[in-house]
């Protein structure tokens, strides 16, 4: 999750605001000096189902400090609180084998921590995670920086980012062969010295340039380019797939590297007359895989009154399937046979599509170190949001039956506050 960055003049200033909507995760430069600021945010994801329900619910806090007006300093926590049902093993409709499916729980803790130095007209970032779960461990760095050009109405914006994760798995060697490699029953014993459990490494890096740039004072793009390579155990280690016709299943099996391209463009026109803005984009991705996803959003924006806006916005997703993918990989026509070496019971790897629909409701009110919110506060901020998910699954089964966790809710509310 990221700090929320919202703040707002008593009377809107358009281009301004412009292009800030669009690097909201970028530091914005302050009028004031702040001593702490503090986010709390909770985010509930609800994938109802009779057989394979989910529910993640998410909380976080973060707190920034600022002992000089160019320096912030923060720090967070996040966890993830999951738990539901889930299928363990992967057929298609050729081979009928269908397994009940397994409860699960568990907890990902992560904290993590930065720094930011801001100048005239640029910046610096710094920042560094840590996770933990029973199952999973990963450690991340990140920095990034950024300048501003022509009255502050042009922003670039460079970033690299290392993820160095640790995955526990069951125990093979890299002789194994891959049809003879088993999954993962349970959590237990990872990260320990128990014979039949092993770790294995995933490594992620990832570099992003983004091009923000106000045109008007009421409209404002931005254009955002991202590659990342990953390479390591890149497959769910519970998660297995039936690959011959006598019923034989194993642990899935992918390439150990993926790499990963996606070019974004935004943009957003303010209408004064309404008080609001409207907003647009598109996104195309690529990866080695042979995946090809599609993203187009369309929003808007509305102000209320000065301190209070409410947001509503679409999006439409559709990807094709990984190359090795299938959905029965036991025989049968070329659609539906096996695909090579490689085999997945991913359902985010096969064709598919979505839409995304929701909307969100945002109270901000800034004061001063001579008005001060309540007394205390500098600033305060509270936001509500609800989305609904639909997911269609083109060519993916358990068994030949067509799953029900189809659709998804997605609740969050967060809370700001600037000392």
């Amino acid at each position: 999750m990221q700090l929320s960055r919202v703040r707002r003049a008593r009377r809107p200033l358009w281009g301004v605001a412009c292009l800030a909507s669009l690097a909201a995760w970028l530091p914005a430069p302050r009028a004031f000096a702040q001593v702490v600021d503090a986010d709390l945010r909770t985010t509930v994801f609800f994938e109802p189902s009779k057989e394979s329900n989910l529910t993640v619910i998410t909380p976080s806090a973060d707190v920034g400090a600022h002992p000089f007006t160019f320096l912030e300093v923060r720090a967070g926590y996040e966890a993830d609180i999951v738990s539901g049902a889930t299928e363990a093993v992967k057929s298609g409709p050729i081979v009928d084998v269908i397994s009940a499916p397994t409860d699960f729980k568990d907890t990902r803790h992560q904290f993590r921590g930065g720094f930011t130095v801001t100048g005239e007209s640029t910046r610096l970032s710094a920042d560094y995670s840590y996770g933990t779960e029973a199952d999973y461990r990963s450690n991340a760095v990140s920095v990034s920086a950024g300048t501003d050009f022509f009255q502050k109405n042009t922003q670039i914006d460079l970033s690299y980012a290392r993820g160095f994760d640790k995955v526990c798995t069951a125990a093979y060697t890299p002789s194994t062969a891959p049809s003879a490699r088993t999954r993962l029953d349970s959590s237990e014993g990872c990260f320990t010295d128990e014979p039949d459990r092993a770790a294995r490494d995933t490594d992620v890096t990832t570099l992003q340039a983004a091009w923000t740039q106000a045109w008007t004072p009421v409209l404002a793009m931005q254009l955002v380019l991202t590659g990342s390579i990953q390479h390591g155990f890149l497959e769910n280690p519970y998660r297995g797939v039936v690959i011959a016709s006598a019923g034989l299943e194993a642990l899935e099996n992918h390439p150990d590297d993926r790499q990963r391209g996606a070019v974004a463009l935004r943009g957003k026109y303010f209408l004064k007359p309404l008080q609001g803005a409207i907003g647009a984009g598109v996104r195309i991705y690529r990866d080695t895989w042979d995946i090809l996803g599609q993203t187009y959003e369309v929003e808007g924006e509305k102000y209320v009154t000065p301190a209070l806006r409410v947001l509503a916005h679409a999006r439409y997703y559709t990807q094709t399937g990984a190359l090795f993918y299938s959905d029965d990989y036991t025989g049968g026509e070329p659609e539906n046979g096996p695909r090579g070496q490689y085999w997945t019971g991913d359902r985010e790897l096969s064709p598919l599509s979505s839409w995304l629909f929701g909307g969100r409701v945002l109270f901000a009110a800034q004061g001063g170190p001579e008005e001060r919110i309540l007394g205390a506060l500098l600033g305060f901020s509270a936001s509500a949001s609800f989305d609904l998910l639909k997911t269609d699954l083109e060519n993916f089964t358990w068994g030949g039956v067509d799953p029900t966790d189809t659709t998804a809710m997605v609740i969050s509310g967060a809370l700001r506050g600037e000392f």
